[in-house]
């Protein structure tokens, strides 16, 4: 750590570019976010060139100065000051840039005609939400990875209006984009994947490499764990043992609907402390949470190991109305469609479409997305029909029954007001609980009732990626350490775009955490980890990554002072939606109108609401569905 990355665009842990802003906010007259992007309703943009949120590094995601407004309004202790009135009047106001309320915009305009003017308000410095593009710029390569949504899921379940958004008015071809992952370009270099045994928990640092192929039997022999933990294991993956014998296929899966996943490896499978050390983080990347407040109905749909031999029927189980899991409804369509930069290549497309002249390439179709340059500073000129206000955080958002609606917002430390015929709540659901006075207070209880998950994605360029070639791995998992892992990327070639994939070329590596609290109901798990997330400084997060990739693979000449060229914390602290389990969520057995998530979805008046939470789903078909119903309902 003493060592700095040469040509690290930090300051002290802090993008450059928003320590910039932060000057920039605090002297009267000059443009937010060290830029010349519209200061205030009305400004144009000037010669100075806007910033590009895509390519700042340090910390990013729900970072310092996106959410002290939100939070104060929550506490009771925001004061707005002078209300400036723009006299800005809207067909519709959208509040929160993600997938949904950019679909919502774009909706309206589809449906209410092209001359209708949309202005959306968010309180990040980049549009789409957790959809996040990172971009690296190492010498002459670009390098992308997504710092959010990764990819579209299971297209075949999707709803006829959002499959229609997605292939009939963004053009997405699926066929296409499956086709530009290159499933076999690490072929040539044999790569395996590793776990390393941190000595904190193990005793010394160890990485243990498992071969193509090899079985478990071969593999747990490497392990550093005693030979009961190592035969759990073996059994973990092998068993054939139908452990509820004479019950239904009905009775078996309301068993595991309500048996911790943990819970069942323990008492049926048999893993003691070290064998579950190793897989019960595997639940992370859906739900936020270890194995323990995981269904082991949900860790079966899903395809966790441990349940070969109770002979269940690829079906839900009947009794719950259950989660939503799409993974059953699977069909052979369904490939792994996958942008670069993960969806964020939709948000930029829903971007094309609402401010045309945004990107350097006229009305760029999916392939041309990936590389377009955005002008952000076009985003918010006075003469669009759809506007793009970021960095504004919306404050209060009432009925108004002269103009429709009033919202005010906040931006660069000063308040606002816009007037709209209506408004799509687009931001988590938590809050426009506390935005929207009007709600009754059922409805506002109903909104803060689900806890978005806590997630975080590190972002790792390199110079090369040679350490990886000599150690044979692509992925190494750090199941006791703060990130799960970290491994080399999917390779894409799409448009002008290719993901260099040569040891000697630069790449970005990828690592994922999601603090939690075992031992908690799921949502109290949520709160802690995000109390855990925004106490920690840039530094920690640098540390752990260099921690992890110097152990792992210093052995095979990984230097992070000299490897690493810049690292991107995408830190969401208010990450996925919450979805309804049903170990915790009684609710989850109720009819669905009259589930929390559906009675905070209701409208009230000319506001109407989306985004994610609004279907406790967090995918990107949910925020479209979202959009769809919000838009129905004003229009």
């Amino acid at each position: 750590m003493r060592r700095k990355i040469t040509r690290r665009d930090f300051l002290d842990g802090v993008a450059v570019a928003a320590a910039g802003a932060a000057a920039a906010a605090a002297l009267p007259g000059t443009a937010h976010a060290a830029s010349t992007a519209p200061q205030g309703p009305g400004d144009r943009h000037g010669a100075v060139e806007a910033p590009y949120p895509p390519a700042e590094t340090g910390l990013r995601g729900q970072q310092p100065g996106s959410y002290e407004v939100a939070h104060a309004v929550r506490d009771g202790d925001f004061a707005p000051g002078d209300i400036t009135d723009t006299r800005e009047n809207y067909d519709l106001v959208v509040v929160g840039g993600g997938l949904s309320g950019l679909a919502a915009a774009y909706l309206y305009r589809k449906h209410a005609g092209p001359r209708a003017r949309v202005l959306v308000l968010d309180a990040l410095d980049d549009f789409g939400g957790h959809a996040r593009r990172n971009e690296f710029h190492v010498g002459r390569t670009l390098l992308l990875s997504n710092g959010g949504t990764v990819n579209i899921d299971t297209p075949s379940t999707w709803t006829r209006e959002a499959r229609d958004l997605l292939t009939k008015d963004l053009g997405v071809d699926l066929k296409a984009l499956q086709a530009t992952v290159k499933d076999d370009a690490y072929a040539r270099y044999s790569l395996r994947g590793a776990t390393l045994f941190d000595a904190e928990r193990w005793g010394s640092d160890r990485l243990v490499v498992r071969e193509p192929g090899e079985s478990w039997a071969s593999y747990v022999t490497k392990l550093p764990m005693g030979e009961a933990s190592r035969a759990a294991l073996v059994r973990l993956h092998t068993t054939t043992e139908d452990f509820y014998p004479g019950l239904t296929d009905a009775q078996k899966k309301e068993i595991l609907a309500r048996t911790p996943y943990e819970t069942y490896l323990r008492e049926k499978v048999g893993l003691d402390d070290d064998a579950l050390e190793i897989v019960k983080r595997d639940t992370n990347g859906l739900w936020g949470v270890n194995a323990d407040r995981v269904a082991a109905a949900d860790a079966w749909a899903t395809g966790q190991p441990g349940f070969d031999g109770l002979g269940l029927a690829h079906t839900p189980w009947p009794g719950a109305g259950a989660t939503p899991l799409m993974h059953l409804a699977a069909t052979e369509e369904d490939g792994y469609f996958y942008f670069p930069e993960g969806n964020a290549a939709l948000a930029r497309l829903l971007v094309s479409r609402l401010v045309p002249d945004t990107f350097d390439v006229p009305r760029p179709d999916w392939r041309q997305i990936v590389t377009a340059r955005a002008d952000y500073g076009r985003l918010d000129d006075p003469d669009n029909r759809v506007r793009i206000r970021l960095s504004s955080t919306a404050f209060q958002v009432r009925n108004d029954g002269r103009h429709g609606a009033v919202v005010d917002y906040s931006r660069a430390g000063r308040s606002y007001r816009v007037r709209a015929k209506g408004v799509v709540m687009a931001c988590w659901n938590s809050v426009a609980s506390y935005v929207v006075p009007e709600l009754p207070a059922e409805q506002a209880a109903a909104m803060r009732y689900g806890v978005k998950v806590p997630l975080v994605y590190a972002r790792v360029a390199l110079r090369d990626w040679r350490a990886f070639a000599r150690a044979r791995v692509s992925r190494v998992s750090t199941p006791s350490m703060f990130f799960g892992g970290f491994g080399l990327p999917t390779v894409t070639e799409i448009g002008d775009f290719a993901m260099p994939h040569r040891p000697e070329l630069p790449t970005v590596v990828s690592l994922s955490a999601t603090p939690n609290a075992p031992g908690l109901p799921c949502r109290e798990q949520h709160k802690a980890g995000r109390r855990a997330l925004v106490r920690m400084p840039f530094a920690d997060f640098e540390r752990e990554i260099r921690d992890s990739m110097a152990r792992a693979l210093g052995a095979y000449g990984f230097d992070p002072g000299r490897d690493i060229t810049a690292i991107t914390v995408n830190r969401w602290a208010h990450g996925y939606a919450y979805e309804y389990n049903s170990l915790d969520d009684p609710a989850l057995f109720l009819p669905e109108p009259q589930r929390p998530y559906a009675l905070a979805r209701r409208p009230v008046g000319r506001i109407a609401i989306a985004n994610s939470d609004a279907e406790a789903f967090g995918y990107t078909h949910a925020a479209f569905d979202a959009a769809h119903r919000a838009v129905a309902h004003l229009l």
